[in-house]
């Protein structure tokens, strides 16, 4: 088991990188659809995979040292799996060759499934704001 006070410190890291990539992923993709340049440097392009990796290294890190299974926190495992679907859908988002409808289409879905694991993280149930 995790010391209380490094959980406290993971979840404060955790919540930081997630703002982080929302924030980071809204301009990225709002740059893409309006061709901007700076979304194809070498910046814009890496320093979300290393926002994204910590932010899924905290969550299993935590989801570990609290002794998560998926079984006695289902909540957490929906967090994960959709944490992986809204990267997939930001990928499809920020990618150019992508037509426009698609990166448009998959932006707003990656912006839904985040709201969604937000949801799910305060409502501590997988159907997060659905869950009655």
């Amino acid at each position: 088991m995790m010391a209380p006070e490094t959980y406290v410190l993971l979840r404060h890291a955790h919540r930081t990188f997630a703002t982080l990539s929302i924030i980071g992923f809204g301009a990225r993709w709002l740059g893409v659809l309006g061709a901007r340049a700076w979304t194809q440097r070498r910046t814009a392009k890496t320093l979300p995979h290393i926002i994204d990796t910590l932010l899924l290294a905290s969550a299993l890190t935590m989801a570990y040292g609290a002794g998560f299974t998926p079984e006695n926190a289902p909540w957490m495992t929906t967090k994960i799996i959709l944490l992986l679907v809204y990267i997939g859908l930001g990928v499809v988002a920020l990618r150019p060759a992508q037509p426009r409808p698609r990166r448009l289409v998959a932006g707003i879905a990656a912006i839904l499934v985040f709201a969604h694991i937000v949801a799910v993280a305060f409502t501590k149930q997988p159907l997060g704001l659905f869950a009655g």
